[in-house]
């Protein structure tokens, strides 16, 4: 089913970091609100480190060796902090951790209450119970003292470092006295100073914008989902080609305030959506899946699991969480959007050849349809036995239906349509099915009556119809390797297995006809070569009448169905 589902994917909701970046942030500027000294950029460093839930798993190292565990973000900061000479092992020695609040999703920024006194080189010397904030900086904001002129002037340069594509966290802190032991419960985070801005920068993966490329030809839609800042999400969006015009960018203020049909029409336009919610994750997952989209999407933590969930296929980076593993369908271990690419691409390599076998299969199982039900509407002598449906299901047609599955795709990923089904019976499969296997079964019907009404003797006739029923479809396979292109568009011989299978097949249908002690079982007899002759004209009109069917499709002749 996962496969299935995946083979029909036509949005991807993807998450931007890790996936379609490289998840090697690096610190690019500590900017202290106040005066920019390096005692100001130093403290900077120190509340952000202590709402960091990074384990250095040999802190006794140099820091350029330390081996560490945690959210990429907060790895990056004790990376680029040590760098700059402030040291997370030091910072921890000199504090004490009342209380802490992990970074939400919902909030965007964690807190931490700590305590210092006067001996403590870091915070300024600054003795007493601590309350610090780190995270996104337009929220933090809203928590301190300055005045609205100075909100707006912040506002407007971390916008300018977003939209150049930085990664832009804020840090802001206060001294607290009694009662520090409910702050975080109570979430009282008024009256707090603006200590400043660290950013970070994000690479691109080196092929993404490729492989976003190449899944847009297969009409599969790439859509950033994502808790960034919009300036930053954009600026990425942009680079890999995503975001070309206006109305492609939606934020989680956007999902709140427009109305379900405002949010409909945006949402046909949107390749991104940022600082949206785990809960607008599942929204935005629905949305796609009522207008009859096969949604895939990914995550990596705890609050991705419910869209996970959500989503037709959910598929969790190998880095995530256990949560987010445990809600997928699939899982990618090197988190790379190139990899989620491919698995596509072999989710509909399978779904083809699962597809071109059902074919394959009922295309003999419509014949004998016909043939027995046919014979006992009109009562006339059966034209095929058990026996030799037995041979033909269990022999001449087990080998290139076990052989389709070592079919590469013969279909570019271009050649899908734009909009794919959520099930196995695609138009196509429907038509050959329906309309082509019908024809041919009843064909063959026809065939045998003609004949008998001819005055052929019957064991001739009943020879050649059994022979015909059971090599046409082993021709077939040529052309049914392929649904939608023409069999002179490729080699069809080039499945090796598959040509070796019907090899096999035909070889046991001339041992059914010609061979003495297999003539007595399945009572045929030998068929002069001009009747041979008619056998492979069956097999070849079948051919024509499948390619027909694909060259109907390819002119866009069929839509009916």
């Amino acid at each position: 089913l996962a496969v299935e589902t995946l083979g029909s994917t036509s949005v991807i909701l993807t998450d931007k970091t890790g996936t379609l970046t490289q998840a090697k942030m690096e610190l690019t500027a500590i900017s202290s609100y106040q005066e920019d000294n390096a005692e100001n950029k130093s403290n900077l460093l120190n509340y952000a480190l202590l709402n960091t839930d990074v384990v250095i798993e040999n802190p006794q190292d140099a820091p350029e060796k330390w081996l560490m565990s945690g959210r990429a973000l907060e790895v990056s900061l004790v990376k680029g902090a040590a760098l700059n000479g402030v040291l997370l092992t030091k910072v921890l020695e000199q504090t004490k951790i009342i209380d802490r609040l992990p970074f939400d999703s919902k909030h965007k920024f964690s807190a931490v209450v700590f305590k210092t006194d006067s001996r403590s080189p870091r915070f300024a010397g600054e003795a007493g119970v601590h309350l610090a904030l780190f995270g996104a900086p337009e929220i933090i904001l809203r928590f301190t003292v300055l005045t609205h002129e100075e909100r707006e002037k912040m506002i407007i340069e971390i916008e300018k470092r977003a939209y150049a594509g930085e990664r832009v966290l804020g840090v802001a802190s206060r001294i607290v006295g009694a009662g520090h032991e409910n702050i975080l419960r109570q979430q009282n985070f008024n009256h707090l100073n603006f200590n400043g801005l660290i950013t970070f920068r994000d690479p691109l993966r080196p092929h993404a914008s490729q492989a976003i490329k190449e899944i847009a030809a297969a009409g599969v839609k790439t859509i950033i989902v994502t808790g960034d800042h919009r300036g930053t999400a954009e600026a990425v969006a942009r680079e890999l080609g995503l975001v070309d015009g206006k109305g492609a960018v939606l934020t989680g203020d956007d999902l709140m305030y427009l109305t379900k049909e405002e949010l409909e029409a945006r949402s046909r336009e949107a390749t991104l959506y940022a600082r949206v919610t785990p809960e607008q994750k599942v929204m935005i997952a629905k949305l796609y899946q009522e207008r009859g989209e096969v949604v895939a999407v990914t995550g990596d933590g705890i609050n991705d699991a419910p869209a996970l969930h959500a989503a037709d296929i959910g598929v969790a980076v190998g880095s995530g969480t256990d949560v987010a593993k445990s809600a997928a369908d699939l899982v990618v271990l090197d988190d790379n959007f190139e990899t989620i690419v491919v698995a596509i691409k072999e989710g509909r390599r399978v779904l083809q050849n699962i597809r071109k076998v059902i074919i394959y299969l009922l295309s003999n199982s419509l014949d004998e349809v016909f043939l027995i039900g046919g014979a006992l509407i009109l009562g006339i002598a059966m034209p095929i036995n058990a026996l030799q449906i037995l041979f033909v299901n269990l022999f001449t047609d087990s080998f290139p239906a076990v052989a389709f599955a070592f079919e590469d795709s013969i279909d570019d990923l271009e050649n899908h349509p734009k909009k794919l089904h959520k099930n196995l019976f695609d138009r196509e499969m429907k038509f050959f099915i329906l309309i082509i296997g019908t024809l041919s079964s009843a064909f063959l019907f026809a065939l045998y009556f003609i004949l008998l009404k001819m005055g052929f003797a019957g064991e001739l006739t009943r020879t050649f119809i059994f022979a015909s029923f059971a090599s046409y479809t082993l021709f077939l396979t040529f052309s049914l390797r392929s649904l939608k292109k023409s069999i002179l568009s490729y080699n069809p011989f080039s499945n090796r297995p598959l040509t070796i299978g019907i090899g096999i097949g035909l070889l046991l249908i001339v041992a059914a006809i010609y061979f003495p002690w297999l003539q007595q079982i399945l009572n045929t007899i030998s068929l002069p070569p001009i009747w041979l002759l008619g056998v492979i004209s069956v097999g070849f009109l079948n051919i024509l009448a499948v390619e027909f069917g694909k060259w109907l499709f390819r002119k866009r002749i069929i839509k009916f169905i």
